[in-house]
């Protein structure tokens, strides 16, 4: 992802580089999907519509050939799916006068909050449309949201039923062989009971790849916590609080890249003819989308700590 520095004239180009790589070290702490997903490129002049394509799988198998007979021919069939990229952003305003006597260090808190606000608002919005898939499995072996009691938490025999939907649809894994679980902490501490449960600093020195928020695996899953999932209150049975776990492979979700996000820093801000206020924020713009439902499964269940 490249960046712009929106600063005045007098900021050196070694001091944008160092606010660049600040800011995005820390939008991608607070960003739980990074790697994840699957990318689209933004061509300037190509209108707001982003297209993903993806290749169906050739079906039916191959079967034994008849000798000196080639066998019945069959077609790849190419689907494509569609976003709209959305502008966002924030801009923070503070007097000349506040920024000229704040403490060291108040800028860079300035930044850092601005930056991890970001990777929140980033990682919400990917988490809305991936949460939204078609595929659910309710604990307790309920059928519908509304039936979910406080007794059905999430457990290793619902994650295996995850899993099992995932297989049967042949969603491929990640390349480390295993898919990913996007779960609440109160989900992840419930599972952690269960004897099969494997804590990731067990295993953190032989991954091929780190995965921000990681705390275990389980079943063929890694988990990654993500205390933003939003908990939905008093959606279940007598009023059961119900949480949201999102187990996925490769190719599920895909986002567009985030093209030129533009880093505001002005010293002082614009529009002031006596230079009142320095201003502080990012602009950037994406579109996203599942791009193959049969990739992602949700376990929705209660968690004991609710």
């Amino acid at each position: 992802m490249a960046a712009s520095i929106g600063t005045t004239t007098t900021t050196s180009d070694l001091l944008k580089q160092y606010w660049h790589d600040f800011f995005l070290e820390n939008l991608y702490a607070a960003f739980s999907l990074k790697g994840l997903t699957t990318k689209a490129k933004v061509g300037s002049g190509n209108g707001k519509v982003v297209w993903w394509v993806g290749m169906s799988k050739v079906s039916p198998v191959g079967a034994s050939l008849s000798e000196g007979a080639d066998p019945n021919s069959a077609s790849s069939t190419a689907r494509r799916v569609s976003g709209t990229l959305t502008e966002y952003g924030k801009l923070v305003k503070n007097s000349r006068l506040f920024m000229d006597t704040a403490i060291d260090g108040t800028k860079e808190q300035i930044m850092k909050d601005l930056a991890q606000d970001a990777g929140k608002l980033l990682n919400g919005t990917l988490l809305a449309t991936a949460l939204g898939g078609s595929n659910v499995v309710y604990a307790g072996g309920k059928v519908h949201r509304s039936d979910v009691v406080e007794a059905c938490t999430a457990s290793v025999a619902e994650i295996m039923k995850c899993v099992r939907l995932l297989r049967l649809s042949s969603a491929t894994t990640f390349p480390d062989g295993k898919y990913v679980a996007l779960a609440h902490p109160d989900v992840s501490y419930d599972l952690m009971q269960d004897t099969k449960w494997v804590d990731v600093s067990r295993y953190r020195d032989t991954v091929k790849y780190d995965i921000p928020g990681e705390v275990g695996t389980l079943y063929g899953v890694r988990f990654i916590d993500d205390p933003t999932i939003e908990i939905l209150l008093n959606s279940g049975s007598a009023n059961t609080d119900l949480y949201r776990t999102l187990v996925f492979g490769p190719g599920y979700l895909g986002q567009s890249e985030l093209g030129e996000l533009e880093i505001v820093m002005n010293e002082p801000g614009r529009n002031s003819e006596l230079n009142m206020f320095n201003t502080y924020g990012y602009r950037f713009v994406m579109a996203n989308n599942i791009l193959h439902e049969a990739r992602g499964v949700r376990l929705e269940s209660n968690s004991t700590l609710a």
